[in-house]
């Protein structure tokens, strides 16, 4: 049998108290940001490129000799 209800002395219907009802928990999520430093590392490599160029020394030989001239050829050895 259903539960009538009861007329109040307002003459309007009381219901009774009744258990609550649960249902599944809604999830909600609530995302926060928070900087992180992260290294990035550059490696740089140096390189020290050595070349031979040529460069000129100009070097002058010197001979000397004596020549006879206008002599007799008997004279020449």
């Amino acid at each position: 049998m259903a539960y009538q209800g009861v007329i109040g002395n307002q003459g309007k219907v009381e219901c009774p108290p009744t258990d609550p009802i649960m249902t599944s928990p809604q999830r909600v999520v609530r995302d926060h940001y928070h900087p992180q430093v992260v290294q990035v590392v550059h490696p740089i490599e140096i390189v020290n490129r050595h070349f031979c160029v040529p460069v000129y020394q100009h070097v002058y030989t010197c001979s000397e000799r004596d020549e006879f001239c206008g002599m007799d050829p008997r004279f020449r050895r």
